[in-house]
């Protein structure tokens, strides 16, 4: 997919997908600021052994520089922005890739806002540091503790190559079965990368879904990749995340001759889709009041 740049902060992620019969589909996210109804929360943090330095794990305790373990700080900013948006006001932590072949994971607890402001992240502690990146435990153990959630979010962090990256994919396309046959809610996990992170996976698990049947039929779109240093601000987070969110107001969509494309009269879907033909360069979105002239290349 095609990468854009946003009109306004008020966008999220702007999906423009290969043209097709001589036009392309466009999705485009608008922010949220607001807490989601019965929605579980769950970050996964990576305790692979190329992780320890960035824990300053080592370094003795007693010869660490203030601020060596530039992780914990991460990792707790990150967490009490998620419980600003989880439906209790919580999440809950992991670390995975532990132990040998890095197939361990070891929770951590559910912690609310407050919480997070001070728990330490210092690596794990159960297991060794991992000797390999094995993502899938991490994922169904995050699977089962939301089986009943009616939305779950998944926060991973890694900075290598997914060893079991196949039987991810292969889990992911379960869940997208289980969640068209209704015997799962919505989902979406979200893979930051940092450092030495395996960027082409991360850019095939985004798009594992694009072009078949459960994407384009069922709308199901599991995965949003992106390297931590691709992210302006943790808003960016929830580019691609559609909670099924009226907003209120209308909002029309024009193309650059000023044909109407989409309207919206009796509230605004978070995720706003239409199709352009294949040529089209921009176009126009009039919502809350204001006019955006949003470039489609």
């Amino acid at each position: 997919m095609e990468k854009v740049k946003k009109a306004n902060d008020l966008f999220g992620k702007i999906n423009i997908y290969p043209p097709r019969h001589g036009k392309k589909r466009v999705e485009i996210y608008i922010r949220l600021d607001q807490r989601v109804e019965n929605m579980r929360a769950g970050i996964a943090i990576d305790g692979s052994a190329s992780m320890m330095s960035l824990f300053a794990a080592n370094i003795p305790k007693l010869f660490r520089q203030p601020g060596a373990n530039i992780m914990e700080p991460v990792v707790r900013h990150l967490s009490c922005y998620i419980c600003d948006y989880s439906s209790d006001g919580t999440v809950e932590l992991l670390y995975w890739a532990l132990g040998s072949g890095g197939k361990r994971i070891q929770p951590l607890g559910v912690f609310s806002s407050e919480q997070c402001r001070q728990i330490p992240v210092e690596g794990p502690t159960k297991y060794v540091w991992g000797t390999g990146t094995k993502l899938l435990p991490a994922l169904d153990y995050f699977l089962s503790q939301f089986q009943d959630a009616e939305w779950t979010i998944i926060l991973f962090i890694t900075d290598g190559a997914l060893e079991d990256f196949e039987a991810v994919k292969s889990r992911a396309m379960e869940v997208a079965q289980e969640i068209v046959n209704g015997s799962r809610k919505a989902c979406k996990f979200i893979m930051i990368g940092i450092g030495d992170a395996d960027e082409e996976q991360l850019q095939e698990l985004d798009d594992m879904f694009d072009g078949t049947d459960l994407g384009e039929i069922h709308g199901i779109d599991l995965w949003d990749c992106k390297m931590a240093n691709d992210m302006n601000e943790l808003h960016d987070i929830w580019d691609e995340v559609d909670f099924n969110i009226t907003l209120p107001g209308s909002a029309r969509i024009f193309d650059s001759k000023h044909k109407l494309l989409q309207s919206y009269a009796d509230g605004i879907p978070q995720r706003m889709e239409f199709d352009v033909v294949e040529t089209e360069t921009s176009v126009i979105i009039e919502m809350a009041g204001q006019t955006f002239a949003q470039p489609l290349v």
